[in-house]
C-alpha cells in the first residue's frame, strides 16, 4: 500500500519555509532602509548644523567688520570744513591738516617763550599749582613761527637723506617728529612743551603731576605712544595743548586724543 504524503509536514518545509525567507529577506531590507534613512537624517543634521554655525560665523564676521567699518568712517582725517567755523580752541593742525589762513594767534610773552594770550591765565595759574606741590616745570616751547618750522623740517628730511633714504620716504620719516609748516600745533601759540622732555620725562614726578592734573587747567597730553597711528606723530610726552577744561575732562574720561574727540562731535 503507497506511503501518505504528510500534506502538513510538506506544507511546513515547503510554503511556511519559503514564506519564513521572504519575511526574513523583507526585515532585513527594512532593517537596512531604516538604517540608510537614519545615517541620511543624521547626515542631514550635521551639514545643517555647521551651515548654521557657518553662518552665524560669518554674521558675526560681518557684524565685526561692519563695527570696524563704522569706526572708521567715525574717524576723520579730514577737518579742514571743521577748521573753518569751529572754537578756536578746538582747531585741528596735525600732519593732514594746516592751520587755518584766518587763525592769526594772539601772541604774549611767558618765561622765555610766547603763547596766544588766551591761554595765559590757564597755564599761568598750572605752572602755580604745580610749584606749590614741589614739582618743578619750565616752558622750553611755545609758538613756533612758520619760518623756523620750515627750518626745523627741511633739516629733518636732510638727516634721512644723509643716511640714503630715497626723498619721498625721508619725507615720510620725518613727518613723524617735525611737521611741515602750519602743519604743527606750536604754530597755533595753543601748544606748549614742558622742560625740554624727551623719553626720560616720562619717568619723572613733572610727568606724572601733569598727567594728574593738566586737564583741570584745560589742557591734554596730546602725542600720546597709544595714539600714535591716529595723530601720526610719534609720542612727546612734555607736550601739552590747550583745549579747555571742559573738552580735556572729557578727553580724559573718555581716553580720546583730539582728532578722535572732534570726530565724535562732528556727527
Amino acid at each position: 500500500m503507497p506511503k501518505k504524503k504528510n500534506y502538513l509536514r510538506y506544507y511546513k518545509r515547503t510554503y511556511l519555509k519559503g514564506q519564513s525567507s521572504r519575511m526574513k529577506g523583507r526585515i532585513v531590507g527594512f532593517a537596512g532602509l531604516v538604517l540608510f534613512a537614519s545615517a541620511v537624517v543624521v547626515a542631514c543634521i550635521f551639514v545643517k548644523i555647521e551651515s548654521e554655525n557657518e553662518e552665524s560665523q560669518n554674521e558675526a564676521s560681518l557684524a565685526m567688520n561692519q563695527a570696524v567699518s563704522v569706526k572708521k568712517k567715525r574717524l576723520r582725517t579730514d577737518f579742514s570744513a571743521w577748521n573753518k567755523s569751529c572754537d578756536w580752541l578746538l582747531v585741528v593742525v596735525n600732519n593732514m591738516n594746516e592751520m587755518p589762513d584766518y587763525y592769526a594767534p594772539r601772541l604774549k610773552q611767558i618765561g622765555d617763550v610766547e603763547v596766544d594770550e588766551r591761554i595765559m591765565p590757564a597755564l599761568s595759574e598750572m605752572l602755580r599749582e604745580a610749584s606749590k606741590s614741589g614739582v618743578k616745570l619750565w616752558i622750553s616751547l611755545g609758538y613756533r613761527s612758520k619760518e623756523r618750522q620750515e627750518r626745523l623740517f627741511n633739516a629733518e628730511v636732510e638727516k634721512f637723506l644723509q643716511s640714503g633714504v630715497a626723498k619721498d620716504q625721508a619725507r615720510e620719516l620725518a613727518f613723524r617728529n617735525v611737521s611741515a609748516p602750519w602743519y604743527n600745533e606750536h604754530n597755533t601759540g595753543l601748544a606748549v612743551d614742558f622742560n625740554a622732555a624727551g623719553e626720560e620725562f616720562l619717568a619723572t614726578p613733572e610727568y606724572q603731576w601733569l598727567r594728574d592734573n593738566c586737564e583741570k587747567f584745560g589742557f591734554i597730553a596730546r602725542y600720546e605712544k597709544e595714539k600714535e597711528s591716529v595723530t601720526g606723530r610719534a609720542a612727546e610726552p612734555g607736550h601739552l595743548r590747550y583745549v579747555g577744561e571742559e573738552h580735556a575732562a572729557a578727553m580724559k574720561a573718555k581716553n580720546l586724543c583730539l582728532e578722535e574727540y572732534v570726530s565724535g562731535l562732528i556727527r
